[in-house]
């Protein structure tokens, strides 16, 4: 068999031109896309229309849908009605045991369309419920398309699917069962976020099982008005005399293509002259400034941005100069076309930019081997390849932030945020990126001996303590 000559030319889902093959299980060969992460197997739809199924269901009449659910009926309700706005009176149901939930909600005075006859239902509905079907035969964009448009604004959307970031998936890898049930689009829960993002969906919650998750999340409330979507750059300062108007200068000075941009600079009231230089850019457009009374680390300064910051893009850049402002382009790039929600802007992956203070040179070598025995830690107690999961360059979705509540106050801050984004499923994508690391006489705030003791405790504390905000739900499993 020429396996060329079925090769798909392009990513369905973000046409990107470069898909690999990955591998075969029985009858079925499957291409991965490096952009977006998407698998799927090579009878994926090459339309997003395909008229010869049920395209909410996602159900050939020729196609048997793998049984069973990741959640009985009642959790399933119980997350939709936790998670909706307002109360539940229609939803919309596809896939196994969909008599078992619309006996359920019926009991519950709550009317259930089924998916064949929901194209009436256009703005109606409060809720839809896909049940392993997502992306199962049918083209995952025009099953949310078709979820999106029956549903009111702010409803809600319930999700149970196989997952190739489950346990049973990483550890089976190609032999995993789900591999040979017919499914034409694999998703891990990085990438099908970004997809329901890219469909006018956002805060979204996941319950993790062996083989896959159970997702939920609502439409956007539209806006009256269209807008460009908006970058966020949050810029603490603090005893920054040296460089902060330049690198202000520099960043007001990039061209963002294609988005919104507003500078939120956030200043520590510094003991050097910073804050009269930042003070200079009151009233300059796309600039916003925060005024502290006093220091409480980076990390607080950076908590303090983004909880003002309004982008849909959220983008942390240090007022020194060891990162490059051109490198902008490449991170923002995967935000802006929705192929993923949190880049990190790796100084180590590809060639290997080694730290040298030319006033300590002992101190270089130390500051390298932590590098690599940190990564090492975090990679181990989270089950990840980052090459600099410790970098500035931390650029995320909005998204991302939903249901968290970021606590720490110093460096340690880049632990939390990259420890539970991963728990939420947003393993990040590295880019490299230049560095030219400066030197303690030069202004480097870390402290070599206390720092490291608080990283120890923010790896045990973040990656096993509780996940979410308290007010989300009780009992999520973390």
């Amino acid at each position: 068999m020429d396996l060329m000559s079925d090769q798909p030319r392009k990513c369905p889902l973000c046409k990107n031109d470069r898909v690999e093959y990955e591998f075969r299980a029985d009858e079925y060969r499957f291409y991965r896309c490096p952009e977006c992460e998407l698998l799927f197997d090579s009878s994926f739809p090459e339309s997003e229309k395909d008229a010869n199924c049920n395209t909410l269901s996602g159900i050939h009449p020729n196609s048997l849908l793998p049984p069973g659910s990741r959640a009985p009926s009642t959790v399933i309700l119980a997350r939709l009605r936790q998670h909706s706005v307002d109360p539940l009176r229609r939803i919309v149901v596809a896939g196994p045991h969909a008599a078992d939930l619309e006996e359920l909600a019926n009991g519950k005075s709550i009317a259930v369309i089924q998916a064949g006859v929901a194209g009436d239902t256009q703005g109606q509905v409060d809720a839809c419920v896909l049940i392993e079907t997502l992306g199962y035969s049918t083209h995952p964009l025009e099953q949310l398309s078709l979820a999106h448009a029956l549903m009111v604004s702010g409803g809600t959307l319930l999700l149970t699917l196989p997952t190739l970031d489950s346990p049973a998936a990483r550890i089976k890898k190609g032999f995993w069962k789900e591999f040979t049930a017919g499914r034409v689009a694999y998703f891990n829960t990085h990438n099908l976020s970004a997809l329901l993002v890219r469909c006018g969906f956002c805060d979204i919650l996941t319950w993790k099982d062996d083989d896959g998750i159970v997702l939920v999340c609502r439409k956007v409330k539209e806006p009256v008005i269209p807008r460009l979507p908006r970058l966020s750059i949050v810029l603490p300062v603090f005893n920054e005399q040296a460089t902060c108007k330049e690198l202000i200068d520099t960043v007001l000075a990039k061209n963002i293509e294609g988005a919104e941009r507003e500078i939120v600079i956030v200043e520590s009231n510094s003991t050097d002259g910073s804050r009269e230089i930042v003070r200079a850019y009151e009233g300059h457009p796309g600039v916003r400034i925060i005024y502290e009374e006093r220091p409480r680390g980076k990390g607080y300064a950076v908590r303090n941005g983004l909880a003002r910051a309004t982008g849909d893009v959220l983008l942390i850049q240090d007022a020194d100069l060891e990162y490059d402002i051109d490198d902008y382009d490449a991170l923002l790039e995967p935000l802006f076309s929705q192929k993923q929600l949190f880049v990190l802007g790796s100084r180590h992956k590809g060639d290997w930019k080694m730290r040298k203070f030319e006033d300590r040179k002992w101190l270089s070598t130390v500051f390298n081997f932590g590098q690599v025995f940190f990564t090492w830690l975090i990679n181990v107690a989270c089950g990840t390849r980052l090459k600099d999961p410790f970098t500035m360059y931390k650029v995320f979705h909005r998204e991302c932030l939903y249901g968290l509540e970021l606590e720490a106050n110093r460096f340690d801050l880049d632990w939390e945020i990259v420890i539970k984004f991963i728990r939420k499923g947003f393993v990040p994508l590295e880019i490299p990126v230049n560095y030219i690391s400066r030197s303690f006489s030069e202004g480097k705030k870390v402290r070599p001996l206390r720092d490291p003791i608080l990283w120890v405790r923010a790896l045990l504390k973040f990656r096993y303590g509780p996940l979410y905000s308290s007010d989300i739900n009780e009992g999520h499993p973390q």
